[in-house]
Formats: structure tokens, sequence, C-alpha cells
């Protein structure tokens, strides 16, 4: 199995995207053709799947991967470092508040959550406790936000100075001072060559049979499986259908979370963020207020 040098472990909807687009830019960095590899968390991903992201490796200098849900999942931490003893972790963090607004907004407009508010999305995770995996990884919003009890999930198996913290923020303000601490970490000369990225913003879909063909159970789908080998089937997910998931799309920013929602939850969080901030020694401040 290829060794993965580094990995970009978290969180949902913190710029995770952009950032591997900037990194596979570059060639002396291998990344796949697939951003999300989910191989570290879900015991159902085969190794198969993970051969076939690295299949066109070619001696490059580094070999990355990514899955934003990564350090969601505590168990992930030993299967990365079952890979690769010094592979390290890059982490980008975002106010739990506005990550999980934008992921409950994301998620509803792919048709992966059915709740018509935030609201009652947050109420049915605290209600439910969801058995299979997509939902796991996906509708839990506010358990997505426990960044320090994930953080020290995973320093139980990988050392902190393997770790390397970025800040949303931060990415979105000043990318290229971000870009280039995350060379230094990874032991690699900053060239300075890319161009600014901003990937994954809001959007709505234009046409909603053609969303529904592409991701819900149906007759097509039935047929596309059972015509296409499994691994013509991953090839054409990440390259053809993904250029049609992307055509189908216009951007189109949300409304504003409902203001009692937000004090709600910065309370919900606010024992956790002072945890963080004092493990981090980082003003976070301004999530709390």
């Amino acid at each position: 199995m290829q060794k993965i040098d580094f990995f970009i472990a978290g969180v949902q909807k913190s710029a995770t995207t952009s950032l591997y687009d900037i990194l596979s830019t570059d060639k002396r960095i291998y990344m796949p053709a697939v951003k999300e590899n989910p191989y570290f968390t879900n015991c159902n991903i085969k190794e198969d799947f993970f051969v076939n992201l690295y299949s066109k490796y070619n001696s490059e200098e580094l070999v990355g991967g990514a899955y934003a849900n990564a350090i969601f999942f505590k168990d992930a931490a030993k299967k990365l470092f079952e890979n690769n003893r010094k592979i390290k972790i890059i982490i980008i963090l975002r106010n739990p508040i506005d990550r999980a607004y934008s992921a409950y907004n994301y998620l509803y407009n792919l048709g992966i959550e059915k709740a018509k508010s935030f609201e009652l999305a947050i109420e049915n995770e605290s209600q439910n406790r969801f058995s299979s995996y997509v939902d796991i990884a996906n509708k839990t919003y506010l358990q997505h936000g426990y960044y320090y009890r994930q953080i020290i999930n995973y320093l139980k198996i990988i050392p902190l100075k393997q770790f390397h913290f970025i800040f949303f923020d931060d990415f979105i303000n000043n990318q290229n001072k971000v870009v280039k601490d995350i060379y230094e970490f990874l032991d690699l000369n900053y060239l300075d060559d890319y161009e600014y990225k901003k990937s994954n913003s809001s959007f709505s879909i234009k046409n909603k049979l053609l969303h529904h063909i592409l991701y819900n159970e149906n007759i097509l789908k039935s047929i596309y499986h059972k015509v296409f080998p499994k691994k013509i089937r991953f090839y054409l997910n990440h390259t053809l259908i993904k250029k049609i998931e992307h055509l189908n799309r216009y951007n189109n920013n949300y409304a504003s979370m409902n203001p009692k929602t937000r004090k709600k939850l910065q309370d919900y969080y606010l024992s956790e963020n002072k945890n963080l901030q004092n493990f981090l020694k980082k003003d976070l401040k301004h999530w709390m207020k």
C-alpha cells in the first residue's frame, strides 16, 4: 500500500478543498484525482479503493491525501499512523457554528439532508442516533464542532509535532502566508506560483431531476451499476459525473442564521472553545460572542 507523507484530516466545510486544489497544482506533490479518501474512517471501504487513488503515483517528492471528516473519526488516527508513523496531519479549524450552518446548507442543496431548516436538522441530531456511515459522517453538525476532543483523541496515537493547525479566517484573508507555512511544515521549498483558490462555494441546483438521477436510487442508477464494473464506475463517478454535477450548480449565498440559534450555539460550544483556545494558545474570543 502506498505510504502517505501528509493528510488533510479536517475539518468539514473549512476550505479543505481549496487547500487540496492548491497542493494538487504542485508537480512535486502527488495528490489523488479524487479529493475525499474515506478509507481510513470507513471499514466498508476496501483496499482496492485506496490502491486506485494512488495508482498514478510517479515518484513525486511527497504523497498527500485528504478527507475532511477524518478528524471526526478517532479510530482513523490509528490507521493513518499504521500507514506512516511519520505522517503529517493538517487541520483547518473554523468557527464551529459557521461550519455547522455551512455544512447543513451544503448537504441540503445536495439532497443528502432532508430537514427543511437548520434548527430542525440539529434537533434531529440531538434526538437520533444515526446508524448509517453517511448520516454519521454528514448529519452530526454539532458533534463535528468538538475540535478539542477530536484533536486530543488523535494525539493519543500521533505526536503533536506532526500536526499543523490552520484557521479558516487566516486562510481566507491571507492565503499566501498560510500556504507558505504549510510548505515549511512539509519541508518543501515554497515556489509561490499558484493561483488563489476558493472551492466548494455555496450553491443551488439548476435541474433537480438531473440531480435526483445522479444522487438518489432509481432505475437508471440500477442499470448503471449492473452494466459497468466497479473499477470503471469509480473513474466515471469521480470524473464525468463530477463534471456534470458541477455544471448543474449555480452560486447562491444562503440566508443568515437566526440570531437566537447563533446565541444558543455560542453557549453550547463555550466550554469546548475555551479548551481549544487554551490548548492552541490562540485567541478565539470572536468564536464565543
